[in-house]
């Protein structure tokens, strides 16, 4: 079971057979999940617009009792510069739990240092319980973590896609830079 979890957290590559499709996959999870959140919490067009940069990710993630894992690409964008970071996420989860869920995390930052190290490459330990459920075209997902900055320098907004799960859990999430095909 674990060898199924951990192979399962390695299948966070960037869709496409070139560089200018991979491009072009993100740039469409960026069109398309934008739209969404505003929809789903409006203060976020604001937050976004005032903030140092934000980072847009395609995540699956998949729980059986005790293990989880799951991985996903995606970018982080300055909004100072209008630097593209592409990267890639994996996750690897220990706890109660079942379930299966397709989403995308919205971080925005308002904390320089933390926007710099997310990008430079960032191993987060966190724990918590999440929910999530989706069904046609309605949505939703909550966990402690989501939402408010506080003293964070960011806030973690969920979209969910697909699926149904709900946890309880510690894990660690990486995120590395990645370079897109030649």
């Amino acid at each position: 079971m674990f060898c199924l979890v951990f192979t399962m957290s390695g299948c966070s590559s960037i869709p496409g057979a070139t560089g200018k499709e991979q491009a072009q996959t993100i740039d469409e999870l960026v069109e398309r999940t934008l739209p969404d959140l505003y929809k789903q919490e409006p203060k976020t067009r604001e937050e976004i617009a005032n903030s140092i940069g934000y980072a847009i990710m395609s995540n699956t993630i998949t729980k059986v009792p005790i293990f989880g894992a799951g991985g996903g690409y995606g970018v982080a964008i300055n909004n100072r510069s209008g630097e593209k970071t592409y990267i890639t996420m994996t996750r690897f989860d220990v706890g109660g739990g079942w379930g299966a869920r397709s989403v995308r995390p919205v971080v925005i930052f308002q904390d320089e240092k933390k926007f710099k190290d997310f990008i430079d490459g960032t191993w987060e330990v966190q724990a918590g319980a999440e929910a999530a459920a989706k069904a046609g075209e309605s949505g939703a997902a909550g966990g402690a973590g989501s939402g408010d900055v506080g003293d964070k320098g960011y806030s973690i907004h969920m979209i969910t896609d697909a699926g149904v799960s709900a946890t309880a859990t510690a894990g660690v999430i990486r995120i590395r830079a990645v370079k897109l095909k030649q």
